[in-house]
């Protein structure tokens, strides 16, 4: 009796030892960086497809490098959902550092015309007229060690956040 309570302490030793031993090797907690999109605008369009393009800025609070793998994300324009966005390829942040980067997305003409059509009926509600099409931008930031950031911004196409 007394040779099975040891050694049940020496297992719930063991796996203490465990525990704590796996907390400590992950090491400080990260402060996640922030993802600030700059502009979407119209890049181009190619037969029956128009490409989208987002800048961001990626900011890094930490005093270590870290790596953003993915930055995936939902272009709607006049309330309708036209596209997924994504990164083309990863973005190493340095420390204490920003980095540019750019995420693109496809969608067919019959999106944008949906969105036209959405634009035509707030013309027409009764809403002051604007020459620019609204848009909505929202998805996560996914880094290396897979924690995820998300992140918003709505604005009109082509236009400059004020500064």
């Amino acid at each position: 009796m007394v040779a099975v309570r040891v050694r049940r302490r020496l297992v719930a030793c063991a796996a203490a030892a465990c525990v704590l031993g796996a907390c400590a090797s992950f090491g400080p907690r990260i402060a996640p960086p922030t993802v600030v999109v700059n502009d979407v605008r119209l890049d181009r369009i190619e037969n029956t497809s128009a490409i989208f393009v987002a800048s961001v800025t990626l900011d890094n609070p930490n005093d270590r490098e870290i790596a953003v793998d993915a930055l995936d994300a939902t272009l709607m324009i006049e309330g309708e959902a036209v596209a997924t966005a994504g990164l083309s390829a990863p973005v190493t942040l340095p420390p204490k550092g920003t980095a540019p980067a750019e995420i693109t997305a496809r969608t067919g003409v019959d999106a944008i015309l949906r969105a036209v059509a959405s634009a035509m009926r707030r013309f027409g509600s009764g809403t002051p007229p604007s020459p620019a099409l609204h848009y909505a931008l929202e998805g996560r930031a996914r880094l290396a060690n897979g924690l995820q950031i998300p992140f918003r911004r709505t604005g009109e196409l082509g236009s400059r956040p004020a500064r």
